[in-house]
């Protein structure tokens, strides 16, 4: 027995990784079928660390649910996208460095002042670019926002952002 899973183990690099997006899968597969409400990926993915843009998520649901307007994705092409994401793809996602985040906020602070006010982001997050969830807003903001003043002195949110 040890002996197969051993060679089982040799012959698929990723069965640790199948088997968390399996757990991550069954959580929403609520009557045991084998298949996921559509609405349900983007939570299943951002559990597994993936945080797709509305436009990636259409495209993924396509690619694992071609048959639309079924309201439903099977676990196969779900756990090969994943399977891919996590491993070649992750290869190609770098993260931002320091000085990029840094750069992003300065150009928001036109005064310089080495802040941001938690309002005037709030705002801009909840209008521009890509939208996200107040849940997302929430823990944003509770990451980086000095409470006692409502500022987020960006120097340090950069750092904790790079690092993450």
């Amino acid at each position: 027995q040890t002996h197969t899973m051993a060679v089982k183990m040799m012959d698929d690099p990723h069965v640790e990784l199948k088997k968390k997006i399996r757990e991550a899968f069954d959580l929403f597969d609520r009557e045991g079928k084998g298949v996921c409400d559509n609405r349900e990926m983007g939570t299943i993915l951002r559990s597994l660390s993936i945080y797709p843009t509305e436009a990636q998520l259409l495209k993924w649901l396509n690619e694992v649910a071609p048959d639309l307007p079924s309201e439903y994705f099977a676990y196969d092409p779900f756990e090969v996208l994943c399977v891919r994401l996590l491993t070649e793809e992750a290869m190609q996602q770098k993260r931002h460095t320091e000085e990029d985040i840094l750069a992003a906020f300065q150009a928001l602070d036109v005064e310089k002042k080495g802040y941001l006010e938690a309002e005037q982001l709030q705002l801009l997050i909840g209008t521009y670019g890509e939208k996200f969830s107040q849940e997302e807003v929430k823990d944003m903001m509770s990451a980086a926002v000095d409470v006692e003043q409502g500022r987020i002195y960006y120097e340090d949110y950069a750092e904790l952002l790079a690092a993450d």
